[in-house]
């Protein structure tokens, strides 16, 4: 078991991130259109010029609400159905337990819920702990018990 360097892990975080936006803003412009066709163009101008009319604020907030849920059923899923998220399995890399067993939905639960929320607090701190880290384990692994492992080379 090879612990994953954080390049790895960072550039597989990215991918996932850009899967899940473009998840987001197709799972939300249907939603929107079907309210106010109109509403689209709020929804394009605050992505392209980061501004929002007020009219515009519930579209910002559902999109949002949509995003959270979103990521919650792909993270906890992915890692706990096949250990690995789509940016993770584009690079290779897995997440076990630390004895090296498949996460199960608790650790992948406990991982995403606590342990991510924790590691985001303190400016990102506990994301970048895997660069000090002997087995390059970040807070949320710590917490939950986990270790994201790659190719042997990673």
């Amino acid at each position: 078991m090879t612990p994953a360097r954080f390049g790895r892990r960072y550039i597989a975080f990215l991918l996932d991130i850009f899967f899940l936006e473009l998840l987001g803003i197709f799972a939300t412009v249907p939603l929107v259109n079907q309210a106010d066709p109109h509403l689209t163009r709020i929804l394009i101008r605050w992505f392209t010029l980061g501004k929002i009319s007020p009219e515009g604020a519930w579209l910002v907030v559902l999109y949002c609400l949509v995003l959270g849920l979103l990521w919650s059923m792909y993270f906890i899923g992915f890692t706990a159905a096949c250990g690995q998220t789509p940016g993770k399995r584009i690079l290779g890399l897995h997440v076990v337990n630390e004895s090296g067993a498949p996460v199960d939905w608790d650790a992948a639960s406990i991982r995403f819920f606590i342990g991510y929320p924790v590691s985001l607090l303190p400016l990102g701190l506990g994301f970048y702990w895997a660069l000090v880290d002997k087995n390059n384990q970040a807070w949320h692994d710590k917490i939950a018990g986990t270790l994201v492992i790659g190719p042997a080379a990673s």
